[in-house]
């Protein structure tokens, strides 16, 4: 089964929520504009919006309020997957950063 980018932002959604709280990482998911939360379950969220574009705002929300270790949070999220399931999901922005080494 190939992976979607709504399994992928709500992975990153639900890591960011260990570290910094469930309801404040689902605000600043909100915070996009092309996430909402689903009402019928707490924690749960739908996107909006295309692929790319969802990820980057994403990452760059949880970039403004906690720095680049929430981006380093998103980055090691995506990298739990393999490169071909989430590449096309990926915005080029965001693919230089999971293929670039340390």
């Amino acid at each position: 089964m190939d992976m979607t980018s709504v399994e992928l932002i709500k992975a990153i959604i639900k890591e960011q929520g260990l570290i910094i709280g469930e309801d404040l990482a689902v605000a600043r998911a909100v915070s996009t504009g092309l996430i909402k939360p689903a009402p019928e379950n707490k924690g749960e969220v739908t996107v909006t919006g295309g692929n790319g574009v969802v990820l980057e705002k994403l990452v760059d929300a949880y970039k403004q309020v906690f720095g680049q270790s929430s981006v380093d949070v998103c980055l090691d999220v995506i990298k739990r997957y393999p490169m071909m399931e989430v590449n096309s999901l990926l915005p080029e922005s965001l693919k230089s950063k999971v293929t670039t080494k340390k």
